[in-house]
């Protein structure tokens, strides 16, 4: 036997064993799935939609939402705990003496870069002078443009006020007199300041102040 014919026989028995055999199966119901489909849709067709139209409207940003970080000069006392916490080194802090003891912040630089946006330098700071919670449409064309030097870091967080009338990402008034540290930092070794603590916001110049 030739072995085109030995491949005519098996794919005739193929085609016998796989005949349906009438009673042997239940009857098909077409348009099932076309139903659970529709149920689906009719389900959320009156519902409000979820999305929304951008860039025309924005979604608001949560708190604590690990997006474009902001820097607060008035909040700021230079004490570089934000640069130690950040795993990238991506945060530059250069300061000097004043005749009072405090410091003087010369140069307040980050490199969005290398930043991988963990949040350790929210967490760390203690009178979060830094927080999350900015624009999330910062793409550039010029990749040396997201490396970010105390001006540019400044005119974000001024935008950022003046679009919120005031208020900060963790809901704390630009205005309050005084400024007073209430939301817990988890990676702080320093204890959260009160309005009569030695050390904290309180200390610091409010916008009404200045």
């Amino acid at each position: 036997m030739t072995p085109a014919r030995l491949a005519r026989r098996g794919a005739c028995a193929s085609i016998r064993s796989r005949q349906r055999v009438p009673g042997d199966e239940a009857a098909v119901a077409y348009g099932v799935g076309i139903a659970r489909g529709l149920l689906v849709t009719f389900k959320h067709i009156f519902k409000p939609p979820i999305t929304v139209s951008y860039p025309e409207e924005e979604r608001r940003v949560p708190v604590r939402a690990r997006t474009n970080l902001l820097w607060f000069e008035e909040r700021c006392t230079g004490c570089s705990t934000c640069a130690q916490a950040c795993p990238d080194g991506c945060i530059l802090v250069q300061t000097s003496p004043r005749a009072d003891g405090t410091l003087n912040v010369d140069r307040y630089e980050i490199d969005f870069r290398i930043c991988m946006y963990c949040g350790l330098c929210t967490e760390a700071c203690p009178y979060q002078a830094i927080q999350a919670g900015g624009r999330y449409d910062d793409a550039v064309y010029v990749f040396e443009h997201m490396y970010r030097d105390r001006t540019a870091l400044t005119r974000e967080a001024q935008l950022y006020m003046e679009k919120t009338g005031g208020r900060y990402p963790n809901g704390q008034e630009q205005a309050q007199q005084p400024l007073v540290t209430e939301m817990p930092t988890a990676r702080s070794r320093v204890p959260v300041a009160g309005a009569d603590g030695p050390f904290g916001p309180q200390h610091l110049h409010s916008r009404s102040e200045q």
